[in-house]
């Protein structure tokens, strides 16, 4: 063979060599998807059975990626990470809801990575995120849960053997039983029946007797005489009736006489009610001469001197300025307590507060050493709250000293018009120590000689 022929078959062999190498790199290139584009995702299983790396990922039957790997858990408790890569073509069916599985194709088959498709509302998967996995069934626990219950089933059997036959035994004893009741009770139950016969036969005789007239029942039935005394007994308790019906019907004509605007009394009431209605008035006009008198120029210093205002009157702004002591002999002395020592949220009206047992009992003894002379004073109720807007600080701090005022009154029998609250808002300039306040002050107004109460 020439030299020329021998170096081209050579080169034929080597063609066909790096053709049959370069076929079977891209058919296996293309098994394992080494020309498509990719992305990663991880998931994780508590365990992998018969799961390798290369194993073939699939989205719901068609194949989109391969295991690149598996990496083991660090403690006991962790799990299997497994890392995948999925074509880019199959991207928008991996979404955040996706299961991953381990399936087998077939009976004998490998072991294969399942994917299942999300619904429509989840995103799609980000790159190098994970989704969750749902381990494998495995036939050998199955086998052994299996195993598991007949054992129970063959221990449950055998418990109630015993419970069966006990049963059976019990039946046939209240069987026996019911058969030995029934023998004792038939001689009972012949007696019986013969009573009952005697009975209806005596009943028979009875009615009989009735139909013939015999006897108190026999001689009504059938006697007309004692029917016709019975009736005009009747008539006569008639009669009666209607008569006492005729004296009731005049003693309502004499009432209505007596009533009538011409009679006796209609006139006696008229001038009673006369009566009273001019004393109403008399005493309309004192009141009324009185209030004016109060507030007369010449006899006011006179009235105010002795206690006599209107608290209700009174402004805020008078009190602070001191219409009270005002060209008096009189002063004040403050006992002050904080709202979270007297009150607490109404469990009627939440948006309102009521006194506390605390701050009844502080009430008592703050009050306690003035009650034999507030008689002759003035016993003023401040309230303080520093929460909210003005206005609702000035509706807050009136509806304290409304609360301690009318628990004074009702507690110490106090002069309801010797004593008064006064909403002062957030100003509390005479507070211990200057600082806002937030709560109430008892304020008695009383001569200099009463201040000192008594120890």
């Amino acid at each position: 063979m020439a030299p020329s022929a021998r170096l081209a078959g050579v080169g034929a062999f080597v063609l066909g060599g790096l053709a049959l190498f370069t076929l079977g790199l891209f058919l296996i290139g293309d098994r394992q998807l080494a020309f498509a584009t990719k992305f990663t995702i991880y998931t994780e299983f508590t365990k992998i059975t018969g799961l390798e790396p290369g194993a073939i990922v699939r989205i719901s039957g068609a194949k989109a990626g391969v295991v690149t790997q598996i990496l083991p858990p660090n403690r006991p408790s962790e799990k299997f990470r497994v890392q995948l890569e999925i074509i880019e073509d199959l991207h928008q069916l991996v979404r955040t809801d996706s299961i991953a599985t381990i399936e087998t194709e077939g009976l004998m088959g490998g072991s294969y990575l399942g994917i299942s498709t999300g619904t429509d509302t989840a995103p799609s998967v980000e790159p190098n995120a994970t989704i969750a996995g749902k381990d494998p069934f495995d036939i050998a626990d199955l086998m052994q849960q299996m195993g598991d219950t007949i054992a129970r089933v063959n221990g449950t059997i055998d418990e109630l053997k015993g419970e069966v036959q006990s049963t059976v035994v019990s039946i046939g004893d209240t069987v026996d039983n019911a058969n030995t009741l029934i023998v004792d009770v038939s001689d009972d139950m012949k007696r019986l029946v013969a009573s009952a016969a005697t009975i209806t036969s005596d009943a028979a005789e009875i009615a009989e007797g009735i139909r013939s007239g015999k006897g108190t029942l026999g001689k009504f039935v059938n006697d007309d005489e004692l029917y016709n005394r019975v009736n005009t007994i009747t008539k006569q308790v008639d009669e009666i009736a209607n008569g006492t019906r005729l004296v009731i019907e005049e003693a309502k004509e004499a009432l209505d006489r007596l009533q009538s605007p011409d009679g006796p009394v209609q006139g006696m009431t008229a001038n009673v009610t006369q009566t009273m209605d001019e004393a109403r008035v008399a005493m309309t006009g004192l009141a009324e001469n009185m209030e004016a008198l109060k507030r007369n120029f010449l006899v006011r210093g006179f009235f105010n001197r002795r206690g006599y205002f209107d608290l209700s009157q009174i402004s805020p702004a008078e009190y602070r300025q001191g219409v009270l002591t005002r060209n008096s002999d009189r002063r004040v002395t403050r006992a002050w307590q904080r709202s979270e020592a007297l009150f607490e949220p109404d469990p009627g009206d939440l948006e309102h507060e009521q006194l506390t047992d605390m701050g009844k009992s502080w009430l008592d003894s703050a009050i306690a050493p003035y009650l034999e002379h507030v008689s002759a004073g003035i016993v003023m109720v401040e309230g303080y709250s520093q929460m909210g807007t003005p206005d609702e600080q000035y509706l807050r701090s009136r509806e304290r000293a409304s609360v301690v005022r009318s628990y004074l009154i009702g507690k110490f029998d106090l002069d309801p018009q010797a004593t008064g609250a006064m909403p002062l808002s957030a100003e509390s300039p005479e507070s211990p120590g200057n600082t806002p306040w937030d709560g109430v002050a008892l304020a008695v107004v009383l001569d200099k000689d009463a201040l000192t109460p008594r120890k």
